[in-house]
């Protein structure tokens, strides 16, 4: 493996690349169905098509470039960002500096 993360905010050849399966494959789909409908080939005959533009955008995929790439950054357990949980001493009073007791 290349260590290539897909990252959405990146303008790669490769990012960009990788939403195309869902749509491809709909419009797949579309053309099979009025294939069915309009020819002699019927969906159990046509349907290894699918496959066939499965590996095709997957190899697309593949093969884009990934100049201008944006890593996406790394996040490990236990990091936290400086607003998200652990920021500060954790110990801060309540709001109002009132003490608040259990029991």
């Amino acid at each position: 493996m290349n260590g290539y993360r897909r990252n959405r905010a990146c303008s790669c050849a490769r990012c960009r690349c990788s939403g195309y399966l869902g749509p491809v494959v709909l419009i797949t789909l579309g053309v099979l169905f009025l294939v069915d409908q309009y020819t002699m080939y019927g969906i159990g005959q046509t349907w290894p098509v699918i496959l066939v533009v499965i590996g095709l955008v997957k190899l697309v995929q593949w093969n884009a470039p990934t100049t201008g790439h944006v890593s996406v950054p790394q996040t490990g357990p236990g990091s936290s960002t400086p607003d998200g949980p652990g920021a500060g001493s954790g110990n801060a009073p309540p709001s109002g500096g009132q003490q608040v007791t259990h029991g």
